[in-house]
């Protein structure tokens, strides 16, 4: 298994989650990186013009007054034991897998 600082920015890089994070900071970081797989970001993607194409309108203060309601998003990557991803992963995207490494293991793919 590399470090961290021995891949480079640019590579692709597979990440696997082999421990539950422990605090909600470590958890947001582990979804964000979680959802630039590209098999999530077009699931996504697709959930999104769905929940888009179905907006509710409804009248608030009059006629002309319409208030759009929408569907929240929905989360599907919450970064629990096991999920995967492969990226390419840039600077930023390094600093992040080393600020949460004790949770994922990283390899270049």
């Amino acid at each position: 298994m590399p470090a961290i600082p021995d891949i480079a920015p640019g590579s692709q890089v597979h990440v696997a989650v082999t421990k539950a994070p422990t605090n909600a900071a470590a958890r947001k970081t582990l979804v964000r990186l979680l959802s630039k797989d590209p098999v999530t970001k077009k699931r996504d993607a697709r959930i999104k013009r769905g929940r888009l194409s179905e907006p509710k309108f409804s009248p608030r203060g009059g006629r002309w007054r319409v208030w759009e309601s929408r569907q929240p998003k929905v989360r599907t990557v919450t970064g629990q034991l096991g999920e995967v991803a492969t990226f390419t992963a840039g600077v930023q995207e390094l600093r992040d897998l080393a600020s949460v490494e004790r949770f994922v293991e990283v390899k270049a793919a």
